[in-house]
């Protein structure tokens, strides 16, 4: 179904769930082979302080434990695009615009000691436009919503979310294109352990469960990625990321979204950005997408 230049396949709320298939093992071993390097990226900090303070890397820029892993696309952030998507082997001009931030507040602050905690409430609005039509439409927006208990335990980093999502497709979007809502409300628990084997390197990654949901969606998901930043050279820097989110309700297959770019002072971010696998937008979740095109970030 196609409107003001911009097509879509509209998906009913009685739309059966990707289920098992014959990539599902492959999925499922890209899954197992991730969270065993993860495991051995991990392990390194345990067996002792290494060079460059590994404590001190899985900080954030306030000095609270965990550092924000700044390329998923699920973190709350200030980010604008422009993106080319290819959804369904149909070619979209898009653009997304994300606002989100979070609040952090100390509950037992001992940065030379071996145990530290930081409470954290965050949220965000992720939105995205079509840039085909005359009237650059939205397309759909999701919100995320989350309490967080963060912590350091010697040089790892763990975070625990209770978080709520909800998304909504565009109302002149449904009155253009006759697409059906998907109610996506859930909320659920994801819990993130987060290392940093040599400087200027963090990896982390975790399981996720659905307390809640507004379909009877499968519980467990995944969620992986690493970050690096090269030393600061006049206030910049280059970094790369890579991160992957992996949901048992779309059969594991991943979603991978990668960026590479310069970064500017304490959070700012200008990079190209990569996008594979399911949808990143909540109402077109089970649909396959490619995404590349330019990021400009802020993330705390």
């Amino acid at each position: 179904m196609s409107a003001g230049g911009l097509t879509v396949r509209t998906q009913r709320q009685d739309e059966p769930a990707s289920r098992a298939s014959p990539a599902g093992g492959r999925r499922r071993a890209l899954v197992a082979g991730v969270l065993t390097l993860l495991a051995a990226a991990l392990s390194q900090p345990l067996s002792g302080q290494v060079a460059g303070d590994p404590g001190r890397r899985i900080r954030d820029p306030d000095g609270h434990p965990f550092r924000t892993p700044a390329g998923s696309p699920l973190e709350p952030a200030h980010r604008l695009g422009f993106f080319r998507a290819d959804r369904d082997s149909l070619r979209d001009g898009i653009a997304s615009a994300d606002l989100g931030d979070r609040l952090t507040f100390w509950i037992s602050r001992d940065p030379d000691g071996p145990v530290e905690y930081a409470g954290s409430i965050q949220g965000g609005a992720f939105s995205r436009f079509d840039l085909t039509g005359p009237d650059q439409t939205l397309i759909e927006v999701h919100y995320r919503i989350g309490v967080l208990f963060r912590a350091r335990l010697g040089a790892l980093a763990a975070r625990a979310e209770f978080y709520h999502v909800s998304s909504h497709l565009g109302d002149e979007f449904l009155l253009d294109t006759g697409a059906l809502p998907i109610s996506t409300s859930r909320e659920g628990i994801e819990v993130l352990v987060q290392g940093s084997p040599f400087s200027g390197l963090t990896v982390y990654g975790g399981p996720g469960v659905l307390l809640r949901t507004s379909r009877d969606f499968d519980a467990v998901s995944f969620r992986a990625g690493a970050d690096w930043e090269s030393s600061s050279v006049a206030r910049a820097r280059l970094y790369a990321s890579a991160d992957l989110f992996a949901w048992a309700e779309l059969g594991w297959e991943p979603a991978l979204a990668g960026e590479v770019g310069a970064a500017i002072g304490r959070g700012a971010r200008l990079g190209l950005v990569l996008g594979l696998g399911p949808s990143r937008a909540e109402q077109f979740f089970r649909q396959s997408e490619r995404l590349f095109g330019l990021s400009i970030s802020y993330v705390r």
